[in-house]
Order: structure tokens, then sequence, then C-alpha cells
């Protein structure tokens, strides 16, 4: 622990400590793709604070990497909504494709994703959960207006539909995607072709005929 460290007392104080310890958690996982290297110790250890005190402003390593995937969702957004512009709002291939290139481009944001209903959403209080999907869902609708804005082919909820749909593929896609050192060994024949998947291909493909179901579901 960083001799210097004093406890956070004031409220902005606490933000500001919060905040600290998110960035050394972030920082650790752009370091490893393995979760389960983020442990508390190491956690503290990076935010230069002892082990005990992550607990005056986290309940568990889970409350930390949900707070973690919050701030990717919104760095996510920031990252797609100013590509939206351009599009043509007919082109279901283009939007599909600049999602899909937004994510894979925040593998921090996909592995989290993944692990959300297996791990993170695991030794937590339900305030915490609960605090986490009311955020997120704040996070999806703004998506889903800006969405609609820029494509008013769709309306605002089904876009919203749109990406909760797109999530859970998320979830699926991103660890058959990134299969462990000994099944891609056994991958890596010829016949077993039809199990090797690429994330961004596989997910563009998958949110573009999401994209034209909903456009004629929109139409019947």
């Amino acid at each position: 622990m960083s001799k210097s460290f004093q406890r956070a007392r004031q409220p902005g104080q606490k933000a500001q400590r919060r905040a600290q310890i998110l960035a050394a958690a972030r920082a650790l996982l752009r370091s490893s793709a393995d979760l389960a290297d983020l442990s508390l110790t190491a956690l503290a250890d990076r935010a230069g604070m002892a082990k005990s005190n992550l607990y005056r402003y986290f309940e568990s390593r889970e409350a930390v990497l949900l707070a973690v995937l919050e701030a990717e969702w919104e760095d996510w957004a920031d990252d797609l909504l100013p590509g939206l512009a351009p599009l043509d709002p007919d082109d279901d291939d283009a939007l599909a494709a600049l999602m899909a290139k937004t994510a894979q481009a925040r593998p921090t944001m996909c592995e989290l994703v993944s692990a959300m209903p297996s791990v993170l959403e695991h030794n937590v209080s339900t305030e915490t959960i609960a605090s986490f999907k009311a955020r997120s869902l704040s996070i999806l609708e703004q998506v889903a207006a800006a969405l609609a804005d820029a494509r008013p082919v769709l309306t605002a909820d089904q876009y919203a539909e749109f990406l909760h749909h797109g999530v859970t593929m998320m979830i699926g896609l991103w660890p058959v995607a990134h299969p462990s050192p000994l099944a891609q060994e056994v991958l890596a024949a010829e016949e077993m072709a039809p199990f090797r998947h690429d994330f961004e291909t596989d997910l563009r493909r998958s949110l573009a005929l999401l994209l034209r179901g909903l456009r004629t579901e929109a139409l019947s």
C-alpha cells in the first residue's frame, strides 16, 4: 500500500477513489485476457491501497467488474454514435459492420459482457445488480434513440430490441470465437472448420440478419 494513501471521506474524494480503482482494473484487464487474473490483491496493488480499503468502495471483485463493464458500455456508445450519421438508412449491412467493428475494438467490453451472466452477476448484492441493469438500460435506450433518429426505418423500441438481442449474441459469440489453447489445436484441423468463428465477421452477419428480420416484421 502506498504510504501516502489516505481514506476518502468526502463524496468528491470517494468518487475520485472509485475512479482510481476502476482505472486500475481497466489497466489490468487490458494487460490480460483472463478475468481470473484480476484479483482484489492485484487490483489493490495496482491502485496503491490496501486490499481491505477496496471494500469501502466495492463489495466484491465482481462489483468492480460490473462497474468496469458499465464504463465500457458508455465508451462503446461514444465510439458508435458519431459513425451513424454517414450511414445509408437503408443499408443494414453498414450498420451491422459499424457495430461489429466498434465491439471488436473493445475486447475488454466483449470479455466482460460474455462473462456477465455466469461471473459478474454473482457474489454481488441485488442492489448492485439493479443499479448496473438500470444504467445499462439507460445507455442502450440512448443508443436506440440515436439509431431511430439516424435510421428512421425502425422505431426506438425496435432498435432497443435489436440491441438487446445483439448483446445476447455477443455473450455467446465472444467465447466460441476465443477458444482455449487446447481447443484451438483441435480446431486447426480442416474438418473442424465449421466450429471456427471470427467474432467481428460472425457478429456483423448476425446483426445484419436481425435487422432485416425486424424490418420485414415491421412491414408485415
